[in-house]
């Protein structure tokens, strides 16, 4: 182990007692993971401490634990970045040993942190079995193919699924219904692991560009006191069958209700331009009301590489939905609406996904009685500035042998 970050490592130290804690999780999923299975004994393999407040992930639950770390690598890493085959720098413990989003890497108090005991701790995480049995766990690496061939394992988080992918094939020169079967069967393998519910009395907000009227008061010094009336209950609800443009989740001429979790993500997700006013109304379910969650937790689907290749197609679903999609290109919205016929016809109330412009969530459901208009909540809102954040994206000026035309 040339690395200095080995240059301490002692094979003789008990690594069997190592797990996590709380303190040392950074990602929300492997947070609540390590919180659920928290118990006093345990050290944890990152801060060395066995004194922890909260505990530290209870032994019998390595295993899993292994699991969800090596599927939140798949998730933030492309194989290229950690193995040396492909060219990497480092090894996937020495990537966590270092600034990460699974890993805290700092010193915290009363927490310190050393990178050479992190990747002892992480290195017999990640040797103690590096290829384990396809339908029992994840691993970090593609490995070969039955002909010796050496693959390449990409970044869930930034590469397209290959289910998702297939499917948009086929709708590309079938009919909804002839590709319906199998997107009726993988959502029967997601199972219950979106299955959630929003209870009666929740709040939702739903907003429209523009107002209703202007009205003008006269004051005593002549000054304009102009005010704004905002669309309320029908003229900000969903629009009536007939007149229902393609959507997200519904086709042309089916009445689907959008809605957001707040204000500012319901007024992200119409696209104003400054200078707009905007009319939101808040919403309250009717009933319980339950949904396909597809901003999933990945610890629910690290069990096995045919969980995590369900997971990245619910992620690339999710991605899909939350993307704005230009005018002309509504199409690529097919693959959604099919997912959104068969939930519906397998009892969903409705879809809960991300939005891609706000912070917030989006929530769509299938009958817009649903959820009732909350009366004298409608409010105007004036856009005042917009931020945009740009960073250099991957890009070519001309494609060369190998590159494959994904807009074909």
């Amino acid at each position: 182990m040339a690395d200095p970050l080995y240059e301490d490592f002692d094979p003789e130290v008990d690594f069997t007692r190592m797990t996590l804690c709380e303190a040392c999780a950074k990602h929300d999923s492997l947070k609540r993971f390590v919180a659920k299975h928290a118990v006093l004994g345990p050290v944890c393999g990152i801060c060395q401490r066995v004194d922890t407040p909260y505990g530290a992930c209870d032994v019998g639950q390595k295993f899993q634990l292994t699991n969800l770390v090596k599927a939140l690598v798949r998730f933030f890493y492309h194989e290229y970045e950690y193995n040396h085959h492909w060219g990497g720098d480092h090894q996937p413990e020495a990537l966590l040993a270092t600034a990460n989003p699974i890993l805290e890497d700092t010193h915290g108090p009363g927490f310190e942190r050393s990178p050479g005991k992190s990747a002892d701790f992480l290195y017999d995480l990640f040797s103690a079995e590096p290829y384990p049995p396809v339908d029992k766990g994840v691993s970090v690496y593609a490995g070969f193919g039955p002909n010796g061939e050496r693959h390449l394992a990409f970044a869930i988080s930034d590469s397209p699924s290959w289910m998702l992918r297939d499917l948009s094939e086929r709708l590309a020169s079938e009919n909804p219904f002839d590709v319906e079967p199998e997107v009726d069967a993988i959502i029967e393998r997601i199972g219950t692991r979106i299955d959630k519910r929003v209870v009666v009395g929740s709040s939702f907000y739903r907003c429209r560009i523009g107002t209703a009227k202007r009205w003008e008061r006269h004051t005593w010094d002549w000054k304009p006191n102009i005010r704004h009336q905002p669309y309320q209950a029908g003229e900000l609800g969903a629009p009536p069958p007939p007149s229902a443009n393609s959507g997200r989740l519904n086709r042309e001429g089916v009445a689907f209700l959008y809605l957001a979790s707040d204000q500012h993500t319901a007024a992200a997700e119409v696209r104003p331009h400054p200078g707009h006013l905007l009319s939101v109304g808040q919403y309250r379910a009717a009933r319980d009301v339950r949904i396909a969650a597809f901003e999933a937790d990945i610890a629910e689907f690290c069990g096995s590489e045919a969980d995590l290749n369900l997971f990245h197609f619910i992620h690339a679903v999710d991605q899909t939905m939350a993307r704005p999609v230009l005018p002309g290109a509504t199409g690529r919205y097919t693959v959604t609406q099919l997912v959104a016929d068969c939930l519906r016809r397998r009892g969903f109330d409705g879809v809960s996904f991300q939005s891609s412009v706000a912070n917030g969530q989006n929530l769509c459901v299938f009958r817009p009685d649903t959820f009732a208009y909350v009366e004298d909540s409608a409010a105007v809102l004036s856009v005042k500035a917009l931020a945009y954040t740009l960073e250099d994206a991957p890009m070519l000026l001309a494609p060369e042998d190998g590159d494959y035309d994904l807009e074909s």
